[in-house]
């Protein structure tokens, strides 16, 4: 079963996030970068969502993007997609530089979401209702 790794510190997204694919994946929640990155390491697993609003991103100079670009130097084969609050091109265009595979806007639809991770991992797409 593919692993997938959410670092969204949002409860209320957390959860939804991790019921709209925890019947099709195996899904696990990292608390911080740090521990983002030891699952990484441990887990293997083939995809991350990463909350750019994430307050973590914005201590001691770091920002979504490095650590899309830290993850990328790495792990090269590994999904990333990029949940932003709101549409913003520059953001967005900013994120695919850094190497982001994709990128997710809130509100978080689940078939958006169901579509997005499906396409990144070359699965069947989902049949949403």
């Amino acid at each position: 079963m593919n692993r997938i790794i959410i670092l969204n510190e949002e409860l209320e997204s957390q959860m939804h996030l991790y019921l709209v694919l925890c019947e099709q994946y195996r899904v696990e929640i990292a608390e911080d970068e740090a521990t983002l990155m030891r699952m990484i390491r441990r887990k293997k697993p083939r995809l991350v969502l990463l909350d750019a609003a994430y307050s973590g991103f914005n201590n001691n100079g770091k920002s979504v993007f490095r650590s899309i670009e830290k993850i990328k130097r790495k792990y090269e084969q590994l999904k990333i997609i990029t949940i932003f609050d709101r549409e913003e091109p520059s953001l967005i265009s900013r994120a695919e530089k850094s190497g982001s595979d994709g990128v997710l806007l809130r509100p978080l639809e689940e078939c958006d979401v169901l579509e997005r991770v499906a396409t990144q991992l070359n699965m069947p797409k989902a049949v949403c209702t």
